[in-house]
């Protein structure tokens, strides 16, 4: 039966999507301290990653589900292609010219970035509270 409502609450939803929206987020905000922690590091490139593009892929439903029984199968089906791919900008001279990066832009990427997080801790925060008040019986 457990294996049911994890199915049904949490592998579908809003559940699974909000916590991928905070798993990449996170994985956004160590890619820019990283840049930050080396703008002034000569020869360093700029590492980002496509945060639209990976959130779709993340949370992109397959055409059709198949099992794989045994580690020698081959999955069938819409698979998520894995994780996600950090690009490294190529070597433009920024102000300090030393690299690819601008402290800048890095800084308001981060606070971007924490409003994307806080959005998607608040929301799984509140289908969390949601479930524990059905699950109590009351609102």
């Amino acid at each position: 039966m457990g294996n049911i409502v994890q199915k049904a609450i949490f592998d579908s939803g809003l559940i699974p999507a909000y916590g991928k929206l905070a798993d990449l987020s996170a994985l956004k905000h160590k890619l820019i301290a990283s840049n930050v922690a080396n703008a002034n590091t000569s020869g360093y490139q700029k590492k980002e990653i496509d945060f639209d593009k990976e959130l779709k892929k993340a949370i992109a439903k397959p055409k059709f589900a198949s099992t794989v029984t045994d580690p020698k199968h081959i999955p069938l089906g819409n698979t998520p292609g894995g994780p996600p791919k950090i690009k490294q900008i190529k070597q433009t001279e920024n102000s300090t010219g030393v690299n690819s990066v601008d402290i800048d832009e890095e800084m308001a990427d981060l606070a971007q970035n924490q409003l994307v997080f806080d959005y998607g801790a608040e929301m799984l925060a509140r289908k969390f509270k949601e479930l524990k008040a059905a699950i109590r019986g009351r609102e």
